[in-house]
């Protein structure tokens, strides 16, 4: 019975593939529902699940590892903003140190004669 089972199969797929009108007919006149094969199947061995959890985990390690490098590179990013603030803060307290130090006049040297400048 199996036999005959895989033998339908293989010519309702030939059916299907060179007339797919045909087929139709034939699976309602049978009242069959014709589903399609997997397009590639693998023997499951314990050797290949093995390869496949590992490969999971090194998957979820890595992802672990790509948010850890965003949340550092977001803290480095606020750093840097931070140390602008900082900086801007300088910047708008110098202008006026640097008034005070140009209201004071420099006192110049004389020059003596008969030394080289």
């Amino acid at each position: 019975m199996l036999m005959d089972v895989d033998k339908r199969k293989k010519l309702l797929g030939y059916l299907r593939r060179v007339r797919y009108d045909t087929f139709e007919n034939t699976c309602k006149q049978l009242g069959i529902q014709y589903s399609l094969p997997p397009p590639y199947t693998r023997r499951v061995t314990k050797r290949w699940l093995v390869k496949k959890a590992f490969c999971i985990r090194v998957f979820q390690e890595a992802q672990k590892l790509k948010a850890a490098q965003k949340l550092k590179a977001a803290e480095r990013l606020k750093q840097r903003q931070r140390q602008a603030r900082a900086r801007g803060r300088q910047v708008q307290e110098k202008p006026g140190q640097e008034k005070e130090a140009q209201e004071k006049p420099v006192q110049e040297k004389p020059l003596q004669e008969g030394t080289p400048v």
